[in-house]
């Protein structure tokens, strides 16, 4: 972004400010300055008039001119194509000293006396932006003659690295509010010069249908549009190229307003939606609001001009959603444009001097501010220091903000349209804090506070990590993926997949185009290459985020053992047999304590080898053998996994428990049962008894009675005093009672 002193003076008084301290400021309050240009005319180069202009009598490409420069009148030979009679010019009078130690001397060209040049912008050093001389007007001011040019010329450059999120300061405009906030000046109004034609616009331009998702102010004209001196030479001076004359006064005006402008010839104008963004649509083209204009206009005199605004982080939303081809109105838009539509078409009106149709048509949207709430103490603490809160209030004011009081710790901030970037309290304390100024900020030494730093995801990445040690101590190696999976193989497999409107918008690559939902088909692909790279016993867990269709994040860990059960060890004759379900298991209990299995379903499971893990009271996830035909797609063989729901695993609280000195008592009983009925089924009978001494009990064994089943159950009695046999059968018979109750014998 270029910005000249000249024209921030149109918008703010620096009268007793220094450029050098204009740079130090902006440098200061977070403008980056990234480079500064004087451009000042040479002494003794005047404001002269062209009153005579003939051929040279010996020569065809050079004129014969008197120029008249105030106090005199000069005799001057120049070889430029445009001069002619009555022009006003720039004049380097004998002894000035040009760009490239050109010093003007008294010359005699084809045999007729040169008193001096007739120059061209370079040739005085100012941008090379026409051709031939400089012709001059009043647009920079007037034209006295003999006046020293650089009066009109002279001006300072500063150049800034505007930051990505700051498009308020993408404008002179911009660049002046933030020095109205640093230096406490007042911001100039904008007067405009009423020139209205008696016809209205409601009857020249007919609006169909609104917009919907951004505001538009138009003012239509008619005339001849001419540029001038003024609008080319900012034009150069900010390197900003035109393509017509009505062009030029639309860059100039946006440039100093930040304004997005747009033209188009006298039609009917259409709004209508494209990919969920408002394009108006004339008989010239149409212009995709916030993103690109294609819309033609040569050398109209009847025109409007269309003020307007959209939010930029939706227009950047759209763009990047549809793909959409974009120009330099998508530059400004996505960055902010100015919000005050009105400041921009004031400001165009002036500069043109056309007269304009009666009225405007006010189509304004109606966009919603952020309202910040702060909080005065936490604000101070982020800042560092303490500042007054009639300054805090003062310099949020300056800023543009509307400030309301709440309380005396607390007031709510609304952030202007014009500052897309402010959205917390953190970033209302930067704008404090860059205004305040952070070398008013008082040193302090470092204090070092020690806090405690044990919340909740600290205690979930230790829980994890100790899990993940239990893991590795049972023969476990962990595997690390991305969050990401194959949409249609989680769809073949059944699970669930990412709601499409809610999947990734630019995935890394088709085998990897959706977010997992779970870890084990990647972990199957790692048994497939461990196997084929020789290994006989893989063993891995991995624990991770996955996501379900409304893209809700969950953490899992699963576990997955295929091949054999043991290394092989030339001690031992024969080979270690295979991994089992009850292996699994085993090694589950070890990692995660405790827990119950509950017949169960899961969608890659083998049928009759699946089970839900509960552990009190909560199902964890399930423990399964893979079923043969997904097995037979990742060829492998038996493979048995299990995936837990981190969320619902709850970390047990460890405590001591006082050691029993009495000793256990073991006592089998073989009950006949009926085929129809499984051992958890039995489990329940005999936990529902609540028998205090009953410390623990399980199967042993079953086999088969024919029409029955014969099973032995291990009972674990144990008491704080020696249990005597009476006691002991007392126990036992309350058992047997309870299961004769319920069809269940001794055998």
């Amino acid at each position: 972004m270029i910005v000249t002193r000249k024209w921030l003076e149109e918008f703010i008084d620096l009268n007793g400010i220094s450029t050098e301290e204009i740079i130090e400021t902006l440098n200061r309050i977070g403008q980056e300055v990234e480079g500064y240009k004087k451009i000042e005319v040479p002494q003794n180069v005047v404001i002269g008039e062209v009153v005579e202009c003939e051929k040279h009598p010996d020569a065809d490409k050079l004129n014969l001119t008197k120029v008249n420069v105030g106090d005199e009148e000069l005799q001057i030979v120049c070889g430029a194509k445009n001069v002619a009679k009555g022009q006003f010019v720039a004049v380097a009078k004998i002894g000035s000293l040009l760009p490239g130690n050109f010093k003007i001397k008294k010359a005699k060209l084809r045999g007729i006396e040169s008193f001096g040049m007739i120059c061209a912008a370079r040739e005085i050093g100012l941008p090379d932006f026409h051709e031939g001389i400089i012709v001059l007007d009043e647009s920079l001011g007037t034209l006295e003659l003999g006046k020293y040019a650089g009066e009109l010329f002279n001006d300072e450059v500063i150049e800034l690295g505007i930051t990505a999120n700051r498009g308020d300061s993408f404008s002179i405009y911009g660049i002046a509010r933030e020095l109205s906030a640093a230096f406490n000046r007042d911001l100039k109004d904008i007067e405009v010069e009423n020139i209205e034609l008696q016809e209205g616009i409601g009857r020249i331009l007919h609006i169909k249908n609104s917009p919907n998702y951004s505001s538009h102010l138009i003012k239509a004209f008619e005339g001849q549009v001419n540029s001038n001196l003024k609008i080319d030479y900012r034009l150069a001076l900010v390197e900003v190229e035109a393509k017509n004359e009505l062009d030029k006064f639309i860059k100039y005006s946006t440039h100093a307003t930040g304004v997005l402008l747009v033209a188009s010839e006298l039609t009917d104008v259409e709004f209508c939606e494209e990919n969920e963004l408002d394009v108006l649509k004339t008989a010239k083209g149409s212009y995709l609001v916030g993103v690109r204009n294609e819309i033609k206009v040569e050398a109209a005199t009847r025109f409007f001009i269309d003020a307007n605004y959209i939010n930029p982080e939706y227009v950047s939303e759209k763009v990047f959603k549809y793909k959409l081809k974009t120009d330099e109105y998508f530059f400004r838009a996505s960055r902010g444009s100015e919000t005050n539509l009105k400041l921009g078409l004031d400001y165009f009106f002036n500069e043109i001097k056309l007269p304009q149709f009666g009225g405007v048509i006010d189509l304004i949207n109606d966009f919603q501010p952020t309202i910040v709430n702060v909080n005065l103490n936490e604000l101070l603490d982020i800042i560092g220091d303490k500042i007054d809160e009639k300054e805090v209030v003062e310099i949020l004011k300056k800023l543009g903000f509307s400030v309301e009081i709440l309380s005396d710790e607390s007031l709510n901030a609304k952030v202007p349209l014009f500052r897309s970037d402010i959205k917390n309290l953190q970033d209302v304390a930067e704008e404090i804090l860059r205004i305040y100024g952070i070398d008013n900020i008082k040193s302090k030494p470092l204090e070092f506070k020690e806090e405690n730093r044990i919340n909740e995801v600290i205690k979930n990445i230790e829980f994890l990590n100790e899990l993940k040690v239990k893991a590795v101590a049972n023969g476990f190696y962990e595997t690390l993926h991305f969050v990401f999976d194959n949409r249609e193989r989680l769809k073949k497999y059944g699970f669930e997949v990412v709601d499409e409107e809610l999947d990734l918008a630019n995935p890394i690559s088709d085998e990897l185009n959706t977010l997992r939902s779970t870890l084990l088909l990647q972990m199957f692909d790692d048994i497939k290459r461990n196997r084929a790279n020789g290994y006989k016993r893989v063993y891995l867990f991995g624990a991770g985020s996955v996501y379900n269709s409304k893209r809700e994040e969950t953490q899992k860990m699963a576990f997955v053992v295929n091949g054999a059960n043991d290394y092989e060890n030339p001690k031992n004759s024969g080979k270690p047999s295979k991994v089992d379900f009850k292996f699994i298991v085993d090694k589950l209990a070890n990692i995660l304590g405790e827990f119950e299995l509950v017949e169960g379903e899961f969608n890659i499971a083998h049928p009759y080898q699946c089970a839900k893990i509960v552990k009190n009271g909560n199902e964890l996830g399930v423990v399964a053998k893979l079923h043969p035909k997904v097995a037979k797609d990742f060829d492998l063989d038996d493979t048995y996994f299990a995936e837990i729901d981190l969320d619902a695993l709850k970390e047990d609280k460890k405590s001591a428990k006082e050691i029993i000195k009495f000793p256990k008592v073991t006592r089998d009983l073989s009950l006949v049962v009926d085929k129809s009925l499984n051992y958890r089924d039995v489990y329940d009978i005999i936990n529902a008894i609540e028998i205090i001494e009953l410390v623990d009990f399980y199967p042993i064994d079953i086999f088969d009675l024919g029409d029955k089943n014969s099973l032995t159950v291990r009972f674990i009695i144990q008491a704080d005093k020696t249990l005597t046999d009476e006691e002991i059968n007392s126990i036992m018979d309350k058992i047997l009672n309870m299961l004769n109750e319920k069809g269940i014998e001794l055998r």
